[in-house]
């Protein structure tokens, strides 16, 4: 297995050298405040997006500061959220977007009582009937979108009673 290669300040330093050396002369001169800004401006580099910093950020954090980051974003999703779609359910249908075994088996027995098939259950969520995300989600374990997240507790919601 080969060695990924180290990108460090003396990598770019060295390649600003030897392809763009006036770029090089004015970081000397003090035109730019670090490497990574003459890289940049020379287009070896390109700036990070606030994604790619998120990401970063995330892959950098231990466990404690992930759960503590997404309760925090579950606070703001929340918050931006319409006071309905809060109010239907005190317990998360998901986890990671995974549904819970629990919710799992209510959508399962609704679909039974209801003589429903998966497509009719997507139609009656507004999405095409064609759509396997939730039948995924449901015997396979994948993840769910959020806006099907959103439609499906409404429908839970709905469906409360059978």
């Amino acid at each position: 297995m080969s060695k990924k290669p180290v990108r460090d300040a003396a990598y770019y330093e060295d390649l600003l050298k030897r392809r763009h050396p006036i770029i090089y002369s004015e970081l000397k001169a003090g035109k730019y405040r670090t490497v990574t800004d003459a890289a940049i401006a020379a287009g070896i580099k390109r700036t990070r997006t606030r994604l790619q910093e998120l990401k970063n950020a995330w892959s950098k954090a231990d466990r404690p500061e992930q759960r503590e980051f997404l309760k925090w974003l579950q606070s703001e999703i929340k918050s931006k959220l319409p006071t309905s779609v809060v109010s239907m359910s005190s317990t998360p249908i998901t986890i990671d977007r995974r549904l819970v075994p629990a919710v799992a088996t209510r959508i399962r027995e609704i679909m039974f009582k209801r003589g429903l098939k998966m497509g009719d259950v997507m139609a009656e969520m507004g999405f095409p009937r064609l759509n396997a995300s939730l039948g995924m989600a449901l015997f396979r374990g994948t993840r769910l979108q959020p806006e099907l997240i959103i439609r499906l507790e409404e429908w839970l919601s709905d469906n409360a009673t059978i």
